[in-house]
């Protein structure tokens, strides 16, 4: 990004970059009028931004960058000398998975504000570094499209020898995509998975082609209370659950269950997915009509975990019990203490039989609470997302890629060293409830100190239609070179501090002996047990500073200058300053430092001569009278390095 200053002052601008989720910032930095470059260093969130204003004052070009609340805005500000140019280039990094044999990515295409121009290059390449095919939704009008020599189709099939390049030198007469959605389709894992370590640190890859599917019990929550009826939502799920009823087998039970102001408001079954029954389900849940506006969240899940226990306990061994819950509000009826709540079903599922899957409609669901059931009972929480695809779709993905084809459940991945020198320690999540077919495992961790034998060792095993299977692998460590060691570990890193963070969250109301159960931590022995929620956060903090990862709420990335690039201004006030309502340096409060971003305005009142992008605390982004028009030119170079990193530069 170049931006410039006509002012005989320092001036910072704000940017808001909306980012695919499961991506991280991995480097920035800034490059003064006269080459010099300054490169961004991870710190406590405090310290950075005391570093940025510093050095904004001095009249030194700075970037500084954070995540907001949301977890997939990021908050870019960009200290101009007087009378200067900064130039800032990011890096991002975004961990993909497969699911239903395809791996899906997003990719960045412009900010949240108009830019005069923007160049774009992709490819994707497999972990051998060979080009591969690939989708991308790609339709920008008078650009690339139906328009533009594709014959009509958006969606564009790459040649593996030809990547796809964009320039757009009259960005601001486009309406461009925020991000691109694009998805390939990568190599079979070996049966027993892929395992390699660098010695330090490992990732292992799951994923065995040659199970059967197992059969299935479900109970289906479906809120139906009032507030259902705004944005589509009660026709979103009606949709969405008939055309995954559809896709039932005979060997599958299902039990359809809505709740509102009672756990229980309207039932269907359980019975068996065959064509009748799966007819009659589709009738009755097309026929499911709102209730009040009160959600009586705590009957509806202790209801539907009682009939769900029961039809694991009449069923084989080798079925998968899974209850999933689809809701848009809080707990308004019967017990809303969400501590409660969440120790009555925990308590109820104590064996695990249960697999508790939730999705939650972004901005109304307590998703705090529907993450931590899940997260307690061993399940996924997604939010359904505003602004993507339709509320249906998101929810059909969902069900069709987490629970359309169940090859295992209960699965547990160990590790050990051939020698007993060999620790492996601080591993991601490695039990995992259920994997679907055309889904993969995916467990990341670190190798301590090892004898002079480093074989790594890993056994996982599972449920199956077949009864329990174990699969076998070991690996030594491999010269995987300086770059890809590098993103073994941020990768790892990035897993960890999600997994951390995610708990810390949940121990709001959880409690510490909760939590304890949930994650064993490097530091847990010097952990005072009724701080246990503090060590979590504080062993995420040492995690993200070490791994130079930008954390929400942790930590944040500045550029540090050197004694070669200062030309320090002593007389450089900030007169325009992007991070406040009124265009100033802001008086902060010395014991908060959070910034939460509201992102209602849209592109359009940015670009206006006197709009503000408003955050809470009293800041803003300004573009007031006096503040010279940001020029901005975005370039992108894209590359894949592995099935689980997508490299992004942005020299914005």
């Amino acid at each position: 990004m170049e931006v410039a200053n006509a002012l005989d002052c320092s001036s910072i601008h704000v940017i808001s970059l909306q980012l695919p989720l499961d991506t991280r910032i991995t480097s920035v930095k800034t490059i003064a009028d006269d080459g010099c470059t300054s490169r961004g260093d991870v710190q406590e969130l405090k310290e950075a931004r005391d570093n940025f204003m510093e050095a904004a004052s001095n009249g030194l070009p700075v970037a500084y960058v954070e995540v907001a609340e949301d977890s997939s805005t990021h908050s870019l500000q960009v200290a101009i000398p007087p009378l200067g140019t900064s130039n800032v280039e990011l890096v991002l990094e975004q961990l993909l998975k497969q699911r239903l044999d395809e791996v899906n990515f997003e990719i960045p295409l412009a900010p949240n504000e108009k830019v005069d121009s923007v160049v774009f290059d992709l490819m994707v390449e497999d972990t051998s570094g060979q080009p591969v095919d690939f989708h991308v939704d790609l339709d920008v009008p008078g650009v690339y499209g139906p328009s533009v020599g594709d014959g009509g189709n958006s969606t564009v099939n790459a040649n593996s020898a030809e990547p796809i390049h964009l320039d757009i030198p009259d960005a601001r007469q486009h309406n461009l995509p925020q991000v691109i959605r694009g998805k390939y389709h990568p190599d079979k894992l070996p049966e027993n998975g892929l395992l390699y370590t660098d010695g330090r640190c490992f990732e292992h890859f799951f994923h065995p082609e040659s199970l059967a599917p197992m059969p299935r019990n479900f109970v289906f929550l479906i809120d139906k209370s009032s507030s259902m009826q705004f944005d589509s939502k009660i026709e979103s799920a009606k949709q969405a659950l008939t055309l995954f009823i559809d896709s039932l087998t005979p060997e599958d039970t299902f039990t359809i269950q809505s709740f509102g102001n009672k756990g229980t408001e309207q039932l269907w079954g359980s019975g068996p997915g065959t064509t009748e029954k799966k007819q009659d389900a589709k009738n009755f849940v097309n026929s499911m009509s709102l209730s009040s506006w009160d959600t009586n969240l705590h009957e509806a899940f202790l209801e539907g975990l009682v009939r769900a226990k029961h039809d694991a306990s009449v069923s084989d061994d080798n079925v998968a019990t899974i209850l999933v819950v689809l809701s848009d509000g809080y707990a308004t009826r019967g017990e809303t203490n969400r501590t409660k709540i969440a120790e009555h079903i925990y308590e109820l599922n104590d064996e695990g039989t249960v697999k508790i899957f939730s999705l939650g409609f972004e901005g109304s669901a307590d998703m705090q609470l529907l993450d931590a059931i899940a997260l307690m009972n061993g399940g996924v929480s997604v939010p359904l997302l505003r602004g993507q695809d339709g509320f249906a779709e998101q929810i059909t993905n969902f069900l069709d890629s987490e629970l359309g084809s169940v090859l295992m459940s209960d699965v547990n991945v160990q590790y050990s060293g051939a020698s007993e020198e060999t620790k492996v320690y601080d591993a991601t999540q490695n039990t995992f409830p259920l994997l679907a077919d055309g889904y993969e495992v995916v467990v990341r961790g670190l190798v301590g100190e090892s004898g002079d034998d480093k074989t790594l060792r890993t056994i996982t095993s599972a449920s199956t239609l077949e009864g329990i299977k174990n699969w076998e692998l070991s690996v030594t460590p491999d010269d995987m070179g300086t770059v890809k060691s590098s993103l073994c570990f941020q990768s790892y890193a990035h897993d960890r501090i999600t997994q951390l963070l995610r708990l810390y969250d949940a121990s709001d109301f959880l409690g510490n002996e909760l939590i304890k159960r949930l994650v064993t931590l490097s530091s847990q022995k010097d952990c005072d047990e009724k701080e246990f929620a503090k060590c979590i956060r504080a062993e995420a903090l040492a995690l993200a500073t070490e791994a130079n990862v930008v954390a929400k709420g942790l930590t944040a990335m500045v550029t540090v200058d050197d004694d070669g690039c200062m030309k320090v201004h002593d007389d450089a006030e900030v007169c325009i300053d992007g991070t406040t309502p009124d265009g100033r340096e802001p008086a902060r409060d010395e014991n908060n430092y959070d910034y939460a971003y509201d992102e209602s305005d849209n592109t359009e009142s940015m670009a206006a001569s006197d709009s503000s992008y408003k955050m809470n605390s009293g800041y803003s982004y300004s573009s007031g009278a006096g503040a010279p028009p940001p020029r901005h030119g975005l370039v992108y170079f894209f590359a894949l390095l592995s099935a689980s990193f997508f490299v992004t530069i942005l020299k914005i």
